[in-house]
């Protein structure tokens, strides 16, 4: 458990569940209030919205009746792998001063943080949440406002959400609306009640601030990274939070948002997908909106409840062939009967990564430098050559391209990777990392060619990036890199791309099939910090372009006999010329050594120290 509201469970017959309320999870949120100075803070959390921000920013652009009224837009980018950050750029270049359109990066994947990051920088009384798909119509910044001045008992109020549907919803469907965040409830405004277990989606809510700081966890329960996390209804969680401690919670049908649908909703994988998490969460959602000491008395009524509605479902569909909307029903029952003990097992895997993360203060003190590297620009590209031994001093043709973060401490550090990095992984920022040095990558490269008037990168023939884990297993990387190369016109034989030997180890398959990817785009594939050949057989079809081998590392002969005769069976091994390149050459008994091996190619701070890009690089120094 992670909050101090979650409900944690006791391994008893009953799976009697119980909740501890306390103020103590918000303090951190009460010290970082800034003095309110606006009305309204519309927050729209996003994750890969390129193609769907627009539409919503050029309505609230659009936004009539808020001459009187001083509001802002924070966009809250969660971690998102396209080019979401650039079309914020280019929209605050031409944004209205007047609304300040603000940009965060919320590393953590889920809603519910990019929702709460937005809450705890936001400067307006009032939070009025839209998702990347919802438009609202051009009054829906003023119907707010006038709502939230004329219900002052009102914590949270939801919008009236009209289904923008891509292509028809089936009649069939139509009760599963819902689920899809589209709420019509009438042309007049009403209060839910707490007795019917209804309440607003997260899309077109507006809450107070004050409100959502010392009412809602900061991290909920049910915090959602997906459907492969089987979870959903965060929005709910907090709403329901809100609810408990007294404040109303109102649907107002003059707030009205056109949710956009595409038709790949509407697909029976996805709603199944979507109803198995809306079911597997409804017991959490449940107990808590339940008193306390009924919760004992209750459960097995629920289970029993739930049993009943399912056994009468299948019986009174055996003999039918099956509909869509029979399918989802089914999802949506089995998986609520399964919620009670997936949920207990839920709270049990998060104490138990709760023990294993560790100085989780530390974690997220790395984690919010490395938000703010995205959000400011302070990571930095360097790169560092790799020379040709038996070219002339200062022939330059390959450089390796690093990252450094400028953490702006008290002591103004240039951090290396392997100080944000493992965070970055824990995180699932690795790949994100590894895409905006892509970028930046092309871009220098474009600024290059403006320069220089030649259609290569100045000073090298080629440049290698070092790809994660994350990356390598990541089906839609290549897809990626060939939109930059064809965006920036650069040729892919300028780019290697560098996989470590423990990396190609654990995700072998994924390795194997990246590299062969590359090789049909036109790139090279770098076995980075090589041990052993056992890896070889894989890659001896001509998927590895080069090895490099750590003179740093440990269990790397120093013998240069041996070093010939490893170097020798590589070659042996590999049925297409593979080049060798010596790194850590950091002093002259190294180079000499890797010299004396014959490894035509090295690399290390001996030879040349990683320099900004903006800098120009200089010969290699001679032992």
């Amino acid at each position: 458990m992670t909050s101090s509201d979650a409900l944690r469970f006791v391994n008893s017959n009953s799976h009697q569940l119980l909740t501890s309320q306390s103020t103590d999870a918000q303090s951190a949120h009460q010290e970082q209030r800034v003095t309110q100075s606006i009305d309204l803070t519309v927050a729209i959390p996003t994750y890969n919205g390129s193609q769907r921000l627009p539409a919503v920013l050029d309505r609230l652009k659009a936004q009539t009746g808020t001459d009187s009224l001083s509001w802002e837009i924070i966009v809250a980018d969660n971690n998102s792998k396209d080019d979401t950050a650039a079309i914020i750029k280019q929209y605050q270049l031409q944004w209205p001063q007047a609304t300040p359109l603000r940009y965060t990066f919320v590393g953590e994947q889920g809603a519910a943080f990019a929702r709460q990051r937005a809450v705890e920088i936001a400067q307006g009384n009032i939070i009025a949440f839209l998702d990347d798909d919802n438009v609202p119509e051009t009054d829906w910044i003023a119907n707010v406002h006038h709502f939230a001045l004329a219900h002052p008992d009102a914590g949270a109020f939801g919008s009236q959400i009209h289904g923008d549907f891509e292509s028809p919803l089936p009649k069939e469907l139509k009760s599963f609306s819902c689920f899809l965040a589209v709420v019509e409830r009438g042309s007049k405004p009403c209060l839910y009640d707490p007795q019917k277990k209804m309440l607003p989606p997260g899309a077109g809510l507006a809450v107070r601030r004050s409100v959502w700081l010392k009412h809602v966890p900061k991290r909920l329960f049910l915090n959602h990274k997906g459907k492969k996390a089987g979870l959903a209804s965060e929005d709910l969680e907090a709403v329901l939070h809100i609810q408990k401690a007294g404040w109303e919670v109102w649907y107002n049908p003059d707030m009205v948002v056109y949710h956009r649908i595409p038709s790949a909703r509407l697909q029976e994988s996805y709603l199944r997908s979507l109803l198995r998490c809306v079911g597997l969460s409804r017991f959490y959602v449940r107990m808590l909106g339940t008193t306390e000491w009924k919760r004992p008395f209750v459960i097995p009524a629920y289970i029993a409840n739930d049993l009943r509605k399912l056994a009468l479902h299948v019986i009174r569909n055996r003999n039918r062939s099956h509909s869509l909307k029979t399918n989802c029903e089914r999802e949506y029952l089995t998986s609520t009967l399964q919620s009670p003990f997936f949920i207990a097992r839920k709270a049990l895997q998060d104490t138990y990564q709760a023990a294993l993360m560790g100085n989780e203060d530390e974690k997220q003190s790395i984690m919010r430098l490395i938000e703010t590297g995205f959000e400011t620009e302070q990571f930095q590209l360097y790169r560092q050559p790799v020379f040709e031994c038996s070219k002339v001093e200062g022939s330059l043709l390959h450089a390796e391209v690093l990252i450094r973060l400028n953490a702006h401490l008290p002591s103004n550090d240039l951090w290396l990777p392997q100080k944000f990095m493992p965070v970055a992984e824990t995180y699932g920022l690795s790949q994100t990392i590894d895409r905006w040095v892509l970028r930046r990558l092309m871009a220098s490269f474009q600024n290059s060619q403006a320069a220089n008037g030649e259609g290569q990168p100045v000073g090298f023939a080629s440049y290698s990036i070092n790809l994660s884990a994350a990356t390598v297993c990541d089906t839609k990387f290549v897809e990626f890199l060939a939109d930059l190369l064809g965006r920036y016109n650069v040729s892919p034989k300028q780019l290697c791309f560098e996989v470590s030997e423990t990396v190609v180890t654990n995700h072998l398959q994924a390795a194997i099939s990246l590299s062969n990817e590359l090789k049909s785009l036109g790139c090279q594939f770098v076995l980075d910090d090589f041990r052993n050949g056992q890896l070889l057989p894989y890659f001896s079809n001509g998927a590895l372009d080069c090895i490099k081998i750590n003179f740093l590392a440990k269990g790397i002969s120093h013998n240069p006999e041996q070093l010939k005769r490893f170097k020798a069976k590589l070659q042996k091994q590999m049925s297409m010329p593979v080049k060798l390149v010596a790194k850590g050459i950091e002093n002259n008994e190294i180079q000499t050594l890797a010299t004396t091996a014959g490894i035509p190619f090295m690399q290390g701070y001996q030879l040349g120290k990683p320099i900004p890009f903006e800098m120009s690089d200089h010969g290699p120094k001679t032992s």
